[in-house]
């Protein structure tokens, strides 16, 4: 409970002012702490305390936005005084009236996938869907009601503070090493994201990636586990067999549907699809409202979304591509000879593997930002031809030039946008803007 608690708000973005809002409803007195900004200044309706190091004292809990960097002097500082520190999930989960909650997690796809169930469950009940996409969760605790679904994407920033979170159905898209600036080690990462099943039991479902169910079984959690995966499995779960999607429930499979209906490009987005189908299913939701509501979807803003075609040429916006992984699938997933434009903020991420992987598909690389120097000597030892330019306006203009007819220039970073953009939707309608006035 929050009641008569001192609070202290980390972080006075988006989450920090929903957070706000949220707790202003209870007898709570609330402090604000944010080295970014003057908070003397701010027009800001609710009322606050502007923390001070010596309030620490007296603080009973911490919600800490995202952006806060978890080891934090102040953070270290409150866990040495044993202060509960929580994210707005976990505050928001302490506060809800439903418990159907859906949260997806992962490395890349929980965009996508938590796009497509929040499409498919709004055709039945009412649906929120939260988190890092949509409103914030804060910002629908309080109305959403006992039978609606809340849909969250959850961050490993979100996940890691939290305690006792327990979604009724927690999807790990997949997993693997990425913001090793912020976790410092991939194991950190990895804990975070396997957060989501920690508190779930018997009841609840669990939907991983075929190819982390030995990951799986070292955490040792409670929940019921499906399995997605490209190939025939004997696992309950979504399988692709001669081009088709089947849901095994462990007593019968049933075909979903021809994955060459599927709109939206790549293997990645299959297996995305297949998560989404496994959670419905679970959800008893008719397979016929599933697979129409598949089969109409056309993407994700920012995610491998096709911007223009110019003299043959196709334009591609990954923005949302910020780190290698994610990189190497949109790679992939090009029909043509590949002008990857790529570079940003340096999250401490290994691109040797990126292109060498990709090698065969990238005709050259342009590349911008704070890792051009470093994803240039992964295409130095790969031999990929690769050019430098100061900003974006010039690296589409360059690509403009060094494209070809069946080419398809792609806009997927492999890097966070935080070195010259405040957010990879900024850069992504940037890259749009340009790539419509290209003559």
């Amino acid at each position: 409970m929050i009641e008569n608690k001192n609070i202290l708000i980390m972080g006075f973005g988006v989450t920090g002012k929903t957070a706000l809002k949220f707790l202003k409803e209870f007898p709570c007195k609330i402090y604000v702490y944010d080295s970014n900004q003057d908070l003397h200044k701010l027009n800001v309706e609710e009322d606050f305390i502007i923390f001070k190091e010596e309030d620490l004292d007296y603080i009973d809990l911490i919600v800490k936005s995202p952006g806060i960097y978890p080891f934090h002097e102040l953070l270290e500082k409150a866990r040495e005084k044993n202060i509960e520190i929580i994210s707005d999930i976990e505050l928001s989960y302490r506060n809800l009236k439903t418990e159907n909650v859906i949260a997806v997690t992962g490395t890349n796809g929980k965009t996508t996938t938590t796009t497509i169930l929040g499409d498919i469950l709004k055709r039945v009940a009412k649906t929120y869907v939260v988190g890092n996409i949509g409103r914030g969760i804060l910002e629908i605790t309080k109305e959403a009601s006992d039978n609606d679904y809340v849909v969250i994407e959850a961050s490993s920033f979100q996940l890691e503070d939290t305690i006792d979170f327990k979604p009724h159905i927690g999807v790990l898209t997949y997993v693997t090493s990425d913001h090793l600036d912020w976790h410092k080690t991939r194991q950190n990462y990895v804990d975070a994201k396997f957060k989501i099943f920690k508190n779930q039991d018997e009841n609840d479902f669990a939907i991983l990636n075929y190819e982390d169910k030995d990951l799986a079984e070292e955490y040792k959690f409670k929940a019921e586990k499906y399995y997605f995966s490209m190939e025939k499995i004997g696992d309950k779960g979504a399988y692709v067999d001669n081009g088709k999607i089947y849901f095994n429930n462990g007593e019968k499979t049933e075909e979903v549907l021809d994955i060459k209906d599927i709109k939206i490009p790549g293997d990645h987005n299959v297996r995305n699809i297949m998560a989404a189908i496994i959670a419905c299913k679970l959800l008893n939701i008719d397979l016929d409202l599933i697979k129409k509501s598949i089969l109409s979807f056309t993407g994700v803003e920012h995610r491998i979304e096709f911007v223009r075609e110019v003299d043959g040429v196709k334009y591609y916006n990954d923005s949302k591509g910020t780190n290698p992984d994610s990189t190497e699938v949109a790679v992939a997933a090009m029909d043509g000879d590949v002008v990857l434009i790529a570079g940003g903020y340096d999250k401490g991420a290994d691109f040797d593997n990126l292109i060498e992987k990709s090698k065969d598909k990238i005709k050259t690389a342009i590349l911008f930002g704070e890792t051009a120097e470093k994803i240039s000597n992964s295409c130095k030892k790969s031999g990929v031809e690769f050019y430098i330019t100061e900003d974006l306006k010039k690296t589409v203009e360059l690509a403009r030039k060094l494209s070809s007819s069946g080419d398809d220039v792609l806009l997927s970073p492999a890097c966070a946008s935080w070195d010259m953009y405040k957010s990879y939707e900024i850069r992504g309608q940037h890259f749009k803007d340009l790539v419509k006035e290209l003559m």
